[in-house]
């Protein structure tokens, strides 16, 4: 009996079911949520993000594309070689009062991967990010020993071991942290040196906004090994003017729109010119190399939560299990 052949029609039908579906249940999760549901003709990425989110959509649209990792959603991966490719490696680290250590990315997506959401590692897909709501200076696991200082990205899923290429941890000598030209220095724990000694957790934590952090290694501690550095200043690209309370988070609102809504266009159109503005400086910055400037621009489209005002629900962050945790600096 030969096969039955189904009609185009119905071929073309089946084909557009799945994404049907994922409409639908996008809507209705907003339906749930009390939000608006997206149009029909909205990209089902887009669409299965929540409208707060879709700004990271909107404005990294030619910067990667938008995976589907269930059970979290859909994800972006960076139009990178993902072979090679590792999480916070191209750019430099800028010591500062108020954040501590701040990661700065030369590259474009790096003001929202880097500073809001986690980190996720796909075997098949490569590093994945998951956007989120609160501004930090880096989200990102800190090991040391005497020698060594490395960060790994905050996870919502640790990959198992061995997964990783290089493993998860990126590591400089303890000198060269403030260097702009970071890249040229950064070795895998494999190629960290024996004799260094044990590599242990540092953890910093502190809190600034209503968001909790980790400033990273103690910068007096690293001064001792690579000399006076300039505390850098940050500075917002967005201008931020007055934006209202969002109701009942204690967060502020993107300026321009109220909380819960999706971003408009003038508001996409600012942030990738400040966003692109900000990677052409950090660029400039790890080629001419030396320390980080006096002032960092910083591309913050969603506002910190206020004063007294709590940080949104997220998943539980993982930091990679590799050393035991030790104080910032013992000796302060």
């Amino acid at each position: 009996m030969s096969p039955v052949r189904s009609s185009p029609r119905r071929a073309a039908s089946r084909a557009l079911a799945p994404a049907l579906v994922l409409l639908a249940l996008a809507q209705l999760s907003c339906a749930a949520g009390n939000l608006s549901p997206a149009p029909v003709t909205m990209p089902a990425a887009r669409a299965a993000l929540r409208p707060e989110y879709r700004i990271f959509y909107d404005a990294l649209q030619d910067q990667g594309d938008w995976v589907l990792i269930e059970p979290y959603g859909y994800l972006f991966r960076p139009d990178v070689n993902f072979v090679a490719w590792r999480p916070y490696a191209d750019g430099f680290w800028a010591p500062s009062d108020a954040y501590g250590w701040v990661w700065v990315s030369a590259e474009p997506f790096g003001w929202a991967t880097y500073h809001y959401g986690d980190w996720l590692y796909d075997r098949f897909q490569g590093w994945l990010w998951m956007p989120g709501l609160d501004w930090g200076p880096a989200w990102v696991s800190w090991e040391a020993n005497d020698q060594y200082v490395g960060w790994a990205p905050l996870m919502a899923r640790s990959p198992a071991p061995g997964t990783v290429p290089g493993g998860l941890y990126n590591f400089v000598p303890l000198q060269q942290l403030p260097n702009a030209d970071l890249a040229g220095h950064i070795v895998t724990a494999a190629q960290v040196p024996i004799d260094a000694g044990a590599l242990r957790r540092v953890e910093n934590l502190t809190q600034r906004d209503g968001v909790k952090f980790d400033r990273g290694p103690s910068i007096d501690l690293v001064e001792r090994a690579a000399g006076p550095l300039t505390r850098t200043r940050i500075e917002d690209l967005l201008a931020p003017g007055a934006p209202a309370a969002a109701p009942g988070s204690g967060r502020l609102a993107t300026p321009g729109r109220a909380a819960g809504e999706a971003p408009v266009a003038d508001e996409v159109a600012a942030t990738r010119r400040a966003a692109a503005e900000a990677a052409r400086a950090a660029r400039a910055i790890v080629e001419r190399g030396g320390t980080a400037p006096a002032r960092l621009p910083v591309v913050r489209p969603i506002g910190v939560p206020a004063a007294g005002g709590k940080p949104a629900p997220r998943p539980a962050r993982r930091a990679p299990d590799q050393g035991q945790v030790a104080p910032a600096d013992s000796s302060r």
